[in-house]
């Protein structure tokens, strides 16, 4: 699976524009997440890459396109701690991270890394 990272108009309705577009080729948004700010973006997973890579081309989008790896983790306190201080001991910079399903004893993420 591969992560979209969408940089965003500063104005209404520029969130809607994009996913519009990626509606419009029929492809399924599964996990979203947009940061507003100086530089808005939004990061999302679909279920069909190339037709949201299409969608995105075709409306001039500016984006970045990055591999979603995945892990599975205890569903207890500090889990998530514990792998992302083994990620920074290791010195691999964190870029992402969804949580993707959580069950009584797991949690599995998707996250992308440099």
């Amino acid at each position: 699976m591969m992560e979209f990272r969408i940089t965003l108009e500063d104005e209404p309705g520029s969130l809607a524009d994009h996913c519009e577009v990626i509606a419009a080729a029929g492809v399924n948004i599964l996990a979203v997440v947009a940061i507003g700010g100086d530089s808005p973006s939004v990061a999302i997973l679909t279920d069909n890459q190339d037709a949201t890579k299409a969608a995105l081309d075709e409306m001039g989008a500016e984006y970045t396109v990055a591999e979603l790896k995945s892990a599975t983790l205890d569903n207890e306190p500090g889990a998530l701690a514990s792998f992302t201080r083994g990620l920074g001991n290791s010195e691999i910079n964190l870029k992402s991270l969804y949580v993707m399903s959580i069950s009584e004893h797991n949690a599995t993420i998707g996250y992308t890394t440099d």
